[in-house]
């Protein structure tokens, strides 16, 4: 689950129904059916750690997830985030942090500064600027997503935004292909301390 402010979970696939609870940022649901009204979909869940906990939530890849996610939550740097269970995170010095695929073939820099200009420049090697996406959420805050075709090949997307006076963040993506899905949803489990 990666909806920041939890998540309503329903008695029945319905807006209007009972909420059962709200679940918490990052909790792991388990699905044993779907249901579509109306052109929504809906899954039937129960929380993996308490099968009681046991509704409906809204099939929203915004909001939830299929893949297996674990979370960092890292004090010095003032943020939080969902990423990839089968990821590894390291620090890469004392204002970056870096999450990698366990093929390598995926890496997500987050970077912390006191300025939008004084973070990484992007992209971070050889390539120009394809397009931009968005706007994103990101806690509250709506940056675009700019992809950059690397001379080497694959992609870099970067955004960054000001959260507030002398706080600001950076997130460099590197994937092979151009697609921002799995980055999307990280980005919408971040929360700024």
């Amino acid at each position: 689950m990666l909806a920041t402010l939890g998540l309503r979970l329903h008695q029945a696939p319905d807006p209007a129904a009972t909420v059962v609870t709200v679940l918490r940022p990052g909790a792991q649901l388990d699905a044993t059916a779907t249901q579509t009204i109306g052109g929504t979909t809906w899954l039937h869940v129960h929380a993996h750690s308490d099968p009681a906990i046991d509704g409906w939530v809204v099939n929203d890849p915004g909001l939830i997830t299929d893949i297996p996610m674990q979370q960092h939550d890292d004090a010095s740097l003032g943020y939080s985030l969902l990423f990839p269970a089968s990821w590894t995170y390291s620090a890469a010095g004392a204002t970056q942090s870096q999450f990698t695929s366990a093929d390598g073939s995926l890496k997500l820099l987050v970077s912390t500064a006191d300025t939008v200009a004084h973070l990484p420049a992007a992209p971070a090697t050889a390539g120009k600027a394809d397009h931009e996406e968005g706007p994103v959420d990101v806690y509250g805050k709506s940056p675009l997503i700019t992809f950059y075709k690397l001379t080497a090949g694959g992609f870099e997307l970067d955004l960054s935004l000001l959260w507030a006076a002398g706080r600001a963040y950076g997130f460099s993506y590197r994937e092979p292909v151009a697609d921002s899905s799995l980055l999307k949803q990280i980005l919408a489990s971040v929360i700024i301390h």
